[in-house]
């Protein structure tokens, strides 16, 4: 094959390819980015594109993102809508059941409505407007179903009377202004997601700490073994969690030292010399009373007797008991005689460690158990010395913990502060202030760590935010402003005061400007790693 053809070839290409649509491509008439053939099919190489139109509406607990091209007599403009049970602060959910009734009011009264039956998928459906004659009318969605109902009012519409006119006095493309990022509905769905509208509130004063909870004072204690011993086996053995009343029982433990130092021939062998001894005392006693008696022997020399006999006595008693303790060591069983000592809960509570193994030797000081009440806590937050005359009569304080989503907090109603430190610590430079809080679920637990918002006692009104709405990007605080329902602004913000979960604005959001309220962190994501696509998607 010669060059030339070769070069032809390839210019026919370039060509062909140039002929074709710039833009991206959708499947289906209904994908994002609505043109002329997108609402009705093929048009013609001449015939010019239908402007294509968005809105994004709240009303009823619901929020409409709805696509749709401009309105023309006699011509079929399906609405891409789609609905989001926005309910739940907490997170926004998809809507799975329904049905959706447009409709269109005119100026003079008339109505015309199109339904749509079912769903085109999860939270889109698509019901097709064909109006039958021009002029201004307010464009209403009611949605009916076992999920949740409601009616979207989606503003003033024009129905043109022709294609040429919707082309000619389309609004003109506004020049590029403040970069936005997509976020999609179909990822909005399948994430955490809400948005809420920055509102001025009334704010708390506080200062920001760090702060753990802790057991309150007089409500922990450690069972550790007084001596050197054996636990013995028998009994409830004390676990992690055991819920215990004071005065229980928790750990017998018997001595190893007294029976340690020899064998149990040697112990057998002193009762039984004691035995021997307390029998010849009894003895000398019988013959010093009858001596008495025939007045030949003195009193004196009867009490010595008889002295004697008591002391034989002890010392076969104590033979006795060390006999039984030793044995009871060696078995790792409990003596007869009770010769143990109990470690009983100083308090009501549960077991918050236990380390017990029946019939294991324990050396003195050994920490066996402990016991902790946790129907109320302490948290004790540290707060730099700059700021500790602002908190020395704070009211109360809010704090967040690993692991939950919302803000706990303590007051005069719930709880009760407890003392500010008079020392500043030489290391941290900190102060602790303490604060008492009830804990009767035992939802918290001690050795958390808090981020603290303590109140200064003063209010202001303000602009704010969610807290969640804030995310870090760079070391700048930054939120996301809704644009529509699937692009967003990334606004930098200069925070303020935080107080209950709310961050002050003092500047980058505006008040009525909707910002990500749950997602914002998967939204940041989406906008470093890219997966997020450019462009529309389909339906």
């Amino acid at each position: 094959m010669s060059r030339p053809y070769l070069l032809s070839l390839a210019f026919a290409c370039m060509l062909a390819t140039s002929c074709k649509d710039p833009g991206h491509a959708h499947e289906g008439e209904a994908a994002h980015g609505h043109g002329e053939g997108a609402a009705h099919g093929a048009t013609s190489s001449t015939e010019p594109e239908r402007p294509g139109l968005s809105v994004t509406a709240y009303q009823d607990g619901l929020e409409l993102f709805m696509e749709y091209p401009a309105l023309v007599v006699g011509q079929p403009s399906p609405l891409v809508a789609h609905f989001t049970d926005a309910r739940d602060s907490e997170g926004f959910r998809v809507v799975t059941k329904g049905q959706v009734t447009a409709t269109l009011r005119y100026a003079d009264g008339a109505e015309e409505r199109f339904v749509a039956e079912k769903l085109l998928r999860d939270g889109i459906f698509k019901p097709e407007v064909r109006p039958t004659k021009p002029g201004a009318a307010t464009l209403t969605l009611r949605l009916e179903g076992e999920q949740v109902s409601g009616t979207v009012e989606a503003g003033q519409v024009v129905v043109h009377p022709s294609l040429a006119d919707a082309v000619a006095t389309a609004s003109p493309e506004a020049p590029a202004g403040e970069p936005s990022v997509p976020f999609l509905k179909e990822q909005q769905w399948k994430t955490r997601y809400a948005t809420i509208p920055a509102e001025a509130r009334v704010l708390q004063g506080g200062v920001r700490a760090h702060g753990e909870l802790k057991p309150v004072a007089g409500q922990a204690a450690e069972l550790s073994a007084p001596v050197a011993g054996r636990i013995l086996v028998g009994g409830r053995v004390p676990h992690l969690g055991q819920r215990v009343m004071a005065g229980d029982v928790l750990v017998r433990l018997a001595p190893t030292a007294m029976a340690g130092a020899t064998d149990l021939a040697t112990v057998e062998m002193e009762a039984a010399r004691a035995r021997a001894e307390l029998g010849l005392a009894e003895r000398e006693v019988t013959r010093a009373e009858e001596m008495f008696a025939a007045k030949a022997l003195p009193e004196k020399q009867l009490d010595s007797a008889r002295v004697a006999r008591e002391v034989a006595a002890a010392k076969v008693a104590a033979t006795e008991r060390q006999l039984s303790l030793y044995r009871g060591t060696q078995s790792g069983a409990g003596s007869a005689g009770g010769a143990a000592f109990e470690l009983r809960s100083p308090l009501e509570g549960v077991v918050s460690f236990a380390d017990v193994t029946p019939g294991a030797v324990v050396q003195a000081g050994t920490r066996l158990v402990s016991v902790l009440n946790p129907s109320r806590l302490w948290l004790e937050a540290r707060v730099y010395e700059v700021d500790a005359p602002k908190v020395e009569h704070s009211p109360g304080a809010a704090f967040t913990v690993a692991g939950f989503t919302r803000e706990f907090t303590v007051d005069e109603k719930t709880g009760r502060r407890v003392a500010v430190g008079t020392v500043v610590d030489a290391e941290t430079r900190t102060v602790p202030v303490l604060f008492e809080l009830p804990n009767p679920e035992g939802t918290l637990k001690p050795g958390m760590f808090a981020k603290v918002t303590l109140y200064t006692g003063e209010t202001v009104r303000a602009l704010a935010v969610p807290e969640a709405a804030v995310v870090d990007d760079n070391g700048r605080p930054t939120v996301f402003v809704m644009e529509g329902g699937e692009s967003f602004f990334k606004r930098a913000i200069r925070p303020g005061i935080r107080s209950g979960g709310w961050v002050q604005v003092l500047d980058g959001v505006k008040e009525g400007e909707r910002v990500v309220s749950r997602g914002a962190y998967e939204l940041k994501l989406s906008t470093a790693t890219g997966a997020i696509p450019e462009h529309g998607h389909q339906h």
